[in-house]
């Protein structure tokens, strides 16, 4: 009688798998079933509404970075999200706006390592390819280094990286401001190199929270 009690009052551990492939979903049921003893529910991606579980894994193959965000955005944002089958740029993109996702498998991940990460996941940690990862930390660390401080970019530069965060081009920000592409260029350069980002939209992110963007206007 005893030795069954603990068998008795175990709590079944949910994965719910959203894909919209069905082959995939099979598979993931039997395999996880079979290797790590959990229940897994299957739903399609375009579904509004998920039952509770302890883990979501998201199917993002053949699905664009947008649709992934929506559905990112349906759910309950307490659960923790893995993203299976998916290329390294959307995983990119979407860990950066999405803090509920807490693993990632690129689609050449091998089966041990599905196994190996999802019971990390269910234990409260992450799971992330290492170059992932690294890049992460070294956003964090960058932050970090910069809070409480706000670079020292001139007027100018913050009007420029405000039109730039807008997805305008060089010509079209010069047209706006009265001034030659070359010197837009040249004032790009210099922002990104004063915050230290690689590109605007980095040096966006890391100064949206910090500066007072203006709207600029072209004087007579």
């Amino acid at each position: 009688m005893d030795a069954d009690l603990p068998h008795q009052e175990r709590i079944p551990t949910t994965v719910t798998l959203l894909t919209g492939n069905e082959l995939l979903g099979t598979f993931f049921s039997h395999f996880l079933g079979e290797h790590a003893q959990l229940e897994v529910s299957l739903a399609r991606l375009e579904s509004s509404t998920q039952e509770p579980a302890d883990l979501f894994l998201v199917d993002a193959g053949n699905s664009r970075t947008e649709q992934l965000s929506s559905l990112l955005d349906q759910l309950d944002g307490q659960t923790p999200v893995a993203l299976v089958n998916i290329i390294p740029e959307q995983a990119e993109q979407l860990v950066d706006s999405h803090p509920v996702i807490r693993g990632v498998f690129y689609s050449h991940a091998t089966r041990e390592h599905l196994l190996n990460g999802i019971r990390v996941l269910l234990e409260g940690g992450d799971w992330m390819p290492r170059v992932l990862m690294e890049r992460l930390l070294s956003q964090w660390r960058r932050m970090r280094q910069q809070a409480g401080s706000k670079p020292a970019l001139t007027l100018r530069e913050r009007e420029i990286l405000s039109l730039a965060s807008k997805g305008l081009s060089n010509a079209e920000i010069a047209e706006r401001l009265c001034l030659s592409p070359h010197t837009i260029k040249s004032h790009i350069h210099n922002l990104l190199r004063k915050i230290g980002a690689s590109n605007r939209t980095e040096a966006a992110s890391l100064l949206r929270s910090r500066l007072d963007w203006r709207e600029p206007s072209c004087t007579a």
